[in-house]
């Protein structure tokens, strides 16, 4: 048996197969996700959406505001966010109104000197430097205060948001923000989805091509929903971007040794994201937006190599720092769902990244925190499904200078002296609650049917992402052959899928410690994601395992010491582990160890019975030392002719070469000894003068490795399916 790591949440629901083009593997994901409807299957997977921009009830308004300034020329400043989605929207405002002839700037706010969103001062040096309209971008729908500083100067303010507005808003000339219209069908556009609709509605819907890429990158770094009109835009941005005319991004990729040709939402999501975020997370964000609004190939390159620059510091801060981190939590107590992480030399730029990863690691909600310019404790919280952290904080806001965020991420400031209470808090909330990680398992197929047809028209489906995630797949009762350890540590496992006269290759990443597993003839089910491998010229469809269990009762044989010295760690993390000879009768047994040889078959059957146990596992356990009756009588011809001598090193070879190991003779001589044969004092052996003949069965020591020596007989000559048999029957 082999307990799956996830809980697999499976879809109940049936759905018609529908006569249509498509394999009906990927219409039931369709209609599952309510994606679509029957009908509308054809027109999800053809037709682009692209909502109208002024169903926004402001942007008539907001266009014509724009216009006037432009047509005025009026200093225009658009005002924006560090993160991906921040510098994309400035960088499609920044080109629209330059071409439109605007006399336009902008102005991104530093994350460590004044934080997300509007502040006075940076309005208060807007109004001072002429300016008599201020954009915003990916904020300014919580900045009620900040608005006030421009309207009191006569600075009109166009709002472009899409985060959680609360019930007051900020006093705006116009504010687009699609969760706030209700004429608007879609609300979930990212801050550069909103600036990209802005942009058509200014240039009556005749947008570069290029503007849908720089769209594209905010959209999916911004982990928005890919649905809807976010999954058009993002289909056209990456046709765009295989040969793009923005040429930062070109010299982006080029410096990061990447190819444009082929690039996807996976290019876009761990290679272009991360080093647009990176200025904003080490120093200024600013590098990032000019890079995507440039036209000068040179600009481009030397902009793109200080970015390079700055994800490198990225990495390099945030391993350490993740190291520092984990140490810090693995010193607190293990069965706390919740762990606050405090350094003040911490950088806070990259906080979050590294309590997610550990987050994930561990299971646990994870804070980190690091002293700001006030003395506060200031940083990030990333969490685990189960454990709702926005809900958390507010049940624990007396504790808490200020917080925002949702269920699974948050950013906080904490007063020092209110840390520990906090995490204890947070742990009070979560007490007795157990949270297990799951695996949203989309569909069930045949292991026939997993081929390349499937994977094409799984494609279709993309760009996959938030709320269209890559599509995970189960294949039940399958066969492994030609099991591999893979990587440089053996970490990764690679084999093939059988089942009947159907096979598939497939790779386990990070699952080499369950090698031992597959026992011969075992059949488990898998879930993973299909994909092509392609290497070497040569193209298979590849199966990515995620998980995988069986509930098939199991041998596992270690006898040999160097599979056993590579694979005893595996066990750790059993549910219980029993030596042979410490049995709980009233447990049920995950795992039964049997390292030390049962006294006979009925004692095996005994404690088999009694440990009710999912798997056996066979460790090394020592030879038996057993003597033949020869040599009994061989020894006793030698003891009557030295009826007394020392144990020296000098008589154990004397018997050595008779053919006598150490062993046999110290056997032999405890047998001797507890039938009344030789005496034994100070390590000198005397025979009896009139020592009487007596069975050699007469000796408990005799009787007791007499039967152990057919024990280890009956597992020595046995295979681990024989033992499996014998086991099963039991």
């Amino acid at each position: 048996m082999l307990k799956p790591k996830y809980l697999w949440n499976e879809s109940k629901e049936s759905y018609e197969p529908i006569q249509s083009k498509y394999h009906p593997k990927v219409e039931e994901l369709i209609l599952s996700r309510k994606l679509a409807k029957p009908e509308g299957i054809a027109d999800f997977m053809n037709m682009p959406i692209d909502h109208d921009p002024f169903l926004m009830a402001d942007m008539e308004k907001a266009v014509e505001r724009i216009h006037q300034a432009v047509d005025n020329q009026e200093p225009i400043l658009i005002y924006g966010d560090y993160d991906a989605d921040g510098v994309t929207s400035v960088a499609i405002l920044m080109r629209c109104l330059t071409e439109l002839g605007a006399q336009v700037d902008y102005y991104i706010p530093n994350r460590f000197f004044e934080g997300y969103g509007p502040n006075a001062d940076a309005f208060e040096e807007a109004v001072g430097n002429g300016f008599k309209l201020v954009i915003t971008v990916d904020c300014g729908i919580s900045g009620i205060v900040e608005a006030k500083v421009l309207s009191e100067h006569g600075v009109d303010l166009i709002i472009t948001d899409h985060h959680h507005a609360k019930e007051e808003k900020p006093a705006a000339y116009a504010i687009l923000h699609p969760e706030l219209e209700e004429r608007y069908p879609w609300s979930y556009l990212s801050g550069s989805g909103v600036a990209l609709k802005v942009a058509q509605a200014l240039l009556d819907g005749e947008v570069p091509e290029m503007y849908y890429t720089i769209a594209m990158l905010g959209t999916i770094g911004d982990v928005v929903s890919l649905r809807d009109e976010n999954r058009s835009l993002v289909k056209r941005g990456l046709l765009e971007l295989q040969d793009t005319e923005v040429e930062g991004l070109r010299a982006l990729m080029e410096v990061a040794g990447e190819k444009l040709e082929g690039a996807d939402e996976v290019t876009v999501g761990f290679v272009i994201g991360p080093r647009l975020n990176a200025p904003g997370r080490m120093d200024d964000a600013r590098v990032a937006a000019q890079l995507l609004i440039t036209d000068d190939p040179d600009e481009a390159m030397e902009l793109a190599r200080e970015i390079e620059a700055f994800n490198t510091q990225r990495k390099d801060s945030g391993k350490e720092l993740e190291t520092q981190a984990l140490a810090m939590a693995m010193k607190k107590d293990p069965k706390q769902p919740v762990l606050v992480l405090y350094d003040a030399d911490w950088h806070e730029g990259i906080l979050g990244i590294a309590a997610g990863k550990i987050a994930k690691q561990l299971g646990k909600a994870i804070i980190m925190l690091t002293e700001d310019e006030n003395g506060l404790a200031k940083g990030s919280a990333r969490s685990v499904e189960g454990f709702h952290l926005f809900d958390m904080l507010t049940k624990a806001g007396d504790l808490v200078e200020k917080f925002g965020g949702h269920a699974l991420a948050a950013g906080l400031t904490v007063a020092p002296e209110n840390l520990q209470d906090l995490e204890d808090e947070l742990n009070r909330q979560l007490a007795g609650i157990e949270v297990h990680p799951t695996l949203d398992v989309d569909l069930e197929v045949p292991l026939e049917e997993a081929g390349f047809e499937l994977i094409e028209q799984l494609k279709a489906l993309a760009p996959f992402g938030e709320g269209n995630r890559r599509p995970l797949l189960k294949l039940s009762g399958v066969g492994a052959q030609n099991v591999k350890a893979i990587g440089n540590k053996h970490q990764h496992l690679k084999f093939t899928l059988v089942d009947g006269g159907a096979t598939l290759e497939a790779i386990a990443f990070n699952l080499g410690h369950l090698a031992i597993y597959f026992t011969e003839g075992t059949r488990f089910d898998v879930v993973g994601e299909l994909s092509i491998n392609e290497y070497n010229g040569r193209r298979a469809a590849q199966f990515n395992v995620s998980d995988l269990k069986t509930d098939a009762f199991q041998v596992i044989d270690l006898r040999n010491k160097q599979l056993f010295e590579a694979h005893k760690s595996s066990f750790q993390t059993a549910d219980k582990y029993s030596t042979f000879q410490g049995i709980d009768r009233e447990a049920s047994t995950q795992e039964m160890v049997i390292d030390e040889l049962p006294a006979s078959l009925e004692e095996l059957k005994s404690k088999v019975e009694g440990a009710n146990a999912k798997n056996v596992i066979l460790f090394p356990y020592a030879a038996v030392t057993f003597a033949s009756r020869e040599k009994f009588v061989k020894f006793f011809s030698i003891l009557k002719k030295h009826p007394e001598f020392g144990l020296t090193e000098q008589t154990y070879n004397f018997f050595l070469r008779h053919e006598m190991s150490k062993n046999e003779v110290n056997f032999i001589l405890r047998v001797f000894f507890e039938n009344e044969i030789v005496i034994i004092k100070d390590r000198v052996v005397t025979l009896k003068p009139e020592a009487a003949k007596r069975p050699l069965t007469d000796s408990a020591t005799y009787r007791s490795q007499e039967a152990k020596s057919k024990m280890y007989e009956f597992f020595e000559l046995r295979t681990d399916q024989d033992l499996k048999e014998l086991l099963m029957s039991i």
